[in-house]
């Protein structure tokens, strides 16, 4: 699953609505969410890299708009942002054609079903990678000018996830796709990369962020007892407190025909009734108390309200939509891990760094496999943004063997131009 919201600073939805942002303001919306998570976790947080990512996030959005991509609206989250930036994808599998253009433009192979084992270094220099195709079948691939790695996070990892988490959380369901399982976290450190915030593997609830602004929560009682699209922790801790540490969502068919593909992704099967006393008793709760639930928040949206009497929340169904089309259906919240923040701590033009504090001569970092700005993921729209923004500033970098600070690059404002060097890509993806 790809994140449906991307946080951008500076960008025309923005100034659509006559909003003023700055890199000041996103860094310092991220210094409060870095210091709020110093509580839960030791981190290792990079001021400038998360600068660098404000600075650019706006061509890394027109980038997207350029090739096809839409974004439905902005997304109301004050307890984190305190400008709304984060925008909502129209559709998130519109990411995969808008990229092939791109790669197509751009002349760059890309092998599927192909897994990245070992780099190879010569002289102290990262030259290339061993890799390991569908069938087995081993292949070597060298680098002319450098390897970067994206492969994503280590939530699928769970020999990994052993080595930072306590065994009963490290058994937890995840967020994302199987091939998160840390090869890349792997191939860095065997040559030397410095690791950093691996500890950090935040909680959440699954799917939720996905889906919730369609649905409302209730515990066993049929009440609601938390702002459902409030942080991600704090829906954690609110699920923890109920009786059984059960809960569910609610929500109707238009929703569920809407959004089918994430329901499908919860990991309990969903739980589905003509009516909503029939839900309830589907769910063991009052049913006068699930439908007196359903009731207030239709009414609530209904008004001009900006905030949710009950428990302050503030992101809303598109069009305010209530929930009132049966069949209804319901879900149980569950307790997975989110995207982990651990990664390699990097220059700022993304070639990463050695336990001495010296770049890897030949290798670059970007997306997951970098830890310098996921301690701030808890702002929301972090995770993808953040990789496709750094990613254009790792490639640049890798085709003109930067290692150091970025200089023009950094305040250009675009993306680079198609260019006719040769690129290769390896994609952890099924064939279609």
């Amino acid at each position: 699953m790809v994140d449906r919201y991307l946080a951008f600073c500076r960008f025309d939805m923005q100034d659509a609505r006559g909003l003023e942002d700055s890199e000041e303001r996103f860094l310092a919306d991220a210094r409060d969410e870095v210091e709020r998570q110093r509580e839960l976790y030791g981190i290792v947080w990079d001021e400038a890299l998360t600068r660098l990512y404000a600075a650019r996030s706006g061509a890394a959005y027109r980038f997207l708009r350029q090739y096809g991509v839409s974004f439905e609206r902005l997304i109301e989250r004050p307890l984190q942002h305190t400008v709304h930036r984060m925008a909502k994808l129209d559709d998130t599998f519109a990411l995969r054609p808008a990229f092939r253009k791109a790669f197509d433009e751009r002349g760059v192979t890309v092998h599927l079903q192909t897994r990245g084992r070992q780099l190879v270094t010569e002289g102290g220099r990262v030259t290339g990678i061993n890799a390991e195709d569908a069938a087995g079948g081993q292949r070597h691939y060298v680098a002319r000018r450098g390897v970067v790695l994206t492969t994503g996070g280590y939530q699928a990892g769970a020999k990994l996830r052993r080595r930072y988490q306590p065994e009963h959380l490290a058994l937890t369901p995840y967020l994302g796709v199987s091939t998160c399982r840390g090869d890349g976290h792997l191939m860095g450190q065997s040559v030397g990369g410095d690791l950093i915030n691996m500890t950090m593997v935040p909680p959440l609830v699954m799917v939720a962020s996905a889906f919730v602004e369609d649905a409302i929560a209730v515990n066993l009682a049929g009440e609601r007892f938390h702002d459902e699209a409030g942080p991600y922790d704090q829906r954690v801790h609110a699920l923890l407190r109920q009786d059984k540490r059960e809960a569910y969502y609610i929500f109707d068919d238009a929703t569920m025909q809407k959004s089918r593909h994430l329901v499908e992704q919860m990991p309990a099967e969903a739980i589905s009734a003509t009516s909503l006393a029939e839900l309830a008793r589907g769910l063991g709760c009052p049913a006068a108390n699930l439908e007196k639930s359903v009731a207030d928040w239709n009414a609530f949206l209904a008004t001009a309200g900006g905030k949710d009497p009950g428990f302050g929340r503030v992101v809303m169904p598109a069009g305010r939509r209530g929930i009132t089309a049966g069949p209804f259906h319901a879900t149980r919240m569950v307790v997975g891990v989110n995207f982990p923040a651990g990664g390699f701590r990097t220059t700022q033009s993304m070639a990463v760094i050695d336990v001495f504090g010296q770049p890897i001569p030949g290798l670059y970092a970007a997306g997951d496999t970098v830890g310098g700005v996921n301690p701030c993921l808890g702002l929301g729209g972090i995770h993808i943004s953040s990789a496709m923004t750094l990613g254009f500033v790792a490639g640049e970098a890798a085709a003109r063997r930067e290692t150091g600070a970025v200089h023009a690059l950094a305040e250009s404002g675009e993306m680079p131009a198609p260019r006719a060097t040769q690129k290769m890509a390896i994609v952890h993806l099924p064939k279609e």
